[in-house]
């Protein structure tokens, strides 16, 4: 490989995964301990048995494991760092990419040498995970902390909760759904549709080390209800739903080609980031433009690229995130591929067959395409990451051939003062009157045990609205048999409840 004495570039040098499979049993391991091994064997994987000592950043990944304090400072003792920056990110899994976006702008910059990034979880525990995750408890420790990284926003308002949009398994449905009636899908066809895409991500877990389902089980039939795998949140059933009850961690380590020679990092351990960019969409569901589409996702693609000097032909392999299968397939018609001709979208088998932890899944994204382009670094491979409800957006275009100039990144603030313009539609929270249903889903994991419908409509007048329907109304039955966006109906506001679809 040969280098150029005139450009500096930022370059990942060490990158390092690990899997616990067996359960934990009360605190005997922590997510803390994962992130030492996997940092451990990133350090490993740099060649440089002291280039712990060099860390001048620590980027921490926000952990739901880690909710009562940051562990920031528990990583630095448990590895024996004491870097100058030290800081945590807000939940989100855009989280890994942003930081590795971050840390190339920092290094190039000037403001530091070396970055280690890490993130991990240890939910897989002698408990349900619903129980280990305390969400509210862990912003709180954000409003208190300065330190944190990211918009503190909550990604949901009041309303929105209130008519059940409060968590993704319940609002990617609807993007679901919407993607679908916009392919001109019906519902056997997109059922067919989504098992083969789950097929295809449980090929590409089979047999690799660090997924958590990793034994080529058949999944043809995983969109088709069982006793064992029923809908969950239409059109899922339980098992095309993310798995976040996993205790995987994943490290990766930065540095600019200078310090990389100086430090006599082996050249053959080198992949550069040749493009990046970060985007959100608006911010809360109500917001939206629509339902099948990311503007944000787009613009950043599109700068990431033309950072790059790349063509999407010249792209060798992708790996979208992968939460729930709209966020996968919308991120590729933003970046331009068909869908009647898409490639392999996934190089771990994604967040649900590999395993879903937290907001560090990208982390191991991109540790596998590092660990491909080292054996192929002709290749280019293109990472995207998503936090929230496809909301925030980051992606990063990678290769072992050295870039032909010098890194630049298009600042966020210039993507996002053209997404923020964009036209929103007006939400009326107590609607009276005709609509139209613009989406919808179906929640089967209630309390109450009864089926909850959400429906977001629009009013006649063109105004947006959400909605469920009465206790006693046969609809949620008929959304789950029949195409129900582009459905009549007639909305009163609730009293202290959600909004009527009748």
């Amino acid at each position: 490989m040969r280098i150029s004495k005139e450009r500096n570039h930022p370059v990942i040098v060490g990158v390092g995964q690990i899997k616990h499979r067996q359960k934990i049993m009360n605190d005997s391991l922590s997510a803390i301990d994962l992130a030492k091994q996997a940092i451990d064997v990133c350090a490993l994987d740099t060649g440089r048995s002291d280039i712990l000592c060099h860390i001048d950043a620590l980027s921490v990944v926000s952990s739901f494991s880690e909710y009562r304090e940051s562990p920031v400072a528990k990583v630095c003792e448990k590895s024996g760092i004491s870097p100058a920056i030290r800081e945590e990110t807000v939940v989100g899994g855009n989280s890994p990419q942003w930081l590795v976006n971050r840390a190339a702008d920092r290094i190039m910059a000037g403001e530091g040498k070396v970055a280690l990034l890490v993130g991990a979880e240890a939910l897989y525990r002698d408990v349900h995970f619903s129980q280990l995750i305390k969400v509210a408890e862990l912003y709180r420790r954000y409003d208190n902390d300065p330190s944190i990284l990211g918009d503190l926003r909550r990604g949901e308002t009041p309303h929105e909760i209130l008519h059940g949009l409060n968590i993704a398994p319940h609002i990617y449905p609807i993007f679901e759904n919407a993607l679908r009636a916009h392919l001109n899908m019906g519902l056997d066809e997109y059922r067919s549709f989504l098992s083969t895409y789950f097929s295809s991500m449980a090929q590409t877990a089979s047999g690799n080390p660090y997924a958590w389902f990793n034994t080529g089980k058949a999944w043809d039939d995983i969109a088709c209800p069982t006793d064992e795998n029923p809908i969950f949140n239409f059109p899922y059933t339980k098992y095309m739903n993310p798995v976040p009850a996993v205790n995987q961690a994943a490290a990766v380590i930065m540095t600019d080609t200078q310090t990389a020679l100086k430090l006599e990092i082996p050249r053959d351990k080198w992949v550069y980031l040749h493009g990046g960019a970060d985007a959100a969409d608006k911010w809360y569901i109500s917001e939206r433009i629509n339902y099948h589409s990311s503007p944000a996702l787009h613009l950043a693609a599109e700068a990431a690229m033309r950072t790059a000097g790349l063509e999407l032909s010249q792209i060798s392999f992708f790996d979208l995130y992968s939460c729930f299968p709209c966020a996968t397939i919308i991120a590729a018609l933003e970046i331009g591929l068909t869908i009647t001709q898409l490639p392999s979208l996934s190089i771990t088998g994604g967040l649900s067959f590999f395993g879903g932890p937290g907001s560090n899944y990208t982390m191991h994204a991109i540790a596998h395409a590092v660990e491909r382009l080292r054996k192929h670094p002709e290749q280019y491979g293109f990472i995207t990451g998503v936090g929230n409800y496809l909301t925030k957006h980051s992606v990063g275009i990678y290769s072992g051939i050295e870039p032909p100039k010098e890194w630049r990144s298009v600042p966020h603030d210039v993507l996002q003062r053209r997404l923020d313009t964009l036209q929103s539609p007006v939400l009326c929270e107590k609607p009276h009157g005709h609509s139209t249903v613009e989406t919808y889903t179906v929640l089967h994991n209630r309390p109450e045990g009864k089926p909850f419908p959400i429906i977001v409509a629009r009013l006649d007048s063109g105004e947006r609205c959400f909605a469920t329907t009465s206790q006693d109304s046969d609809l949620a039955a008929m959304m789950e048999q029949e195409e129900f966006i582009g459905y009549r109906g007639f909305i009163t506001p609730g009293d202290d409840g959600p909004n009527i679809f009748k």
